[in-house]
């Protein structure tokens, strides 16, 4: 018999993220970009979830790389958020998850656009990276991640 642990603890985690990711960002669509609140709304949540789905299988592809000690470390947090001293390759995981994540969100913006709007290529959602709508993505994406830092911080000195 096969015995299979839910994390639920992960999976609880992870919405709230999304939910406030989404929230923050969304706003800020609606406020630089002029988007109608149900289109803000779509595009964060569209971007939210293919970033979130990409990081998760890069996460998972990274812990499969480490020693053991430190892959049952980030196991025992994510399963039932234990954690020890913080790890420099902890920050180097949530810096460089910070930068793929905003990567995947410009990208997902311009490809949202050409789903929405405009027919346009993967090749032209690489090039048009540099319009003044990634400053705002740019933005909104840092604002989230602050506030998520933020609850996952107090999250784990139980002050929620």
């Amino acid at each position: 018999m096969s015995l299979t642990i839910l994390p639920l603890r992960a999976i609880l985690s992870e919405s709230l993220i999304l939910l406030v990711a989404i929230a923050i960002e969304s706003w800020f669509f609606q406020l630089k970009l002029n988007f109608t609140p149900k289109a803000s709304v779509e595009y964060a949540t569209v971007m939210n979830l293919i970033s979130g789905c990409i990081k998760w299988v890069l996460f998972f592809s990274a812990v499969s790389m480490l020693t053991n000690t430190l892959e049952q470390k980030i196991v025992a947090y994510i399963l039932f958020g234990k954690i020890g001293p913080i790890y420099p390759i902890f920050i180097l995981f949530i810096f460089l998850f910070f930068l793929i994540s905003l990567i995947i969100k410009l990208v997902s913006f311009n490809l949202c656009d050409s789903l929405w709007g405009a027919g346009m290529k993967i090749s032209q959602a690489w090039r048009k990276l540099r319009t003044p709508n990634s400053i705002v993505i740019i933005v909104a994406h840092i604002c989230s991640y602050l506030v998520i830092c933020l609850i996952l911080l107090l999250q784990r000195y139980e002050l929620t």
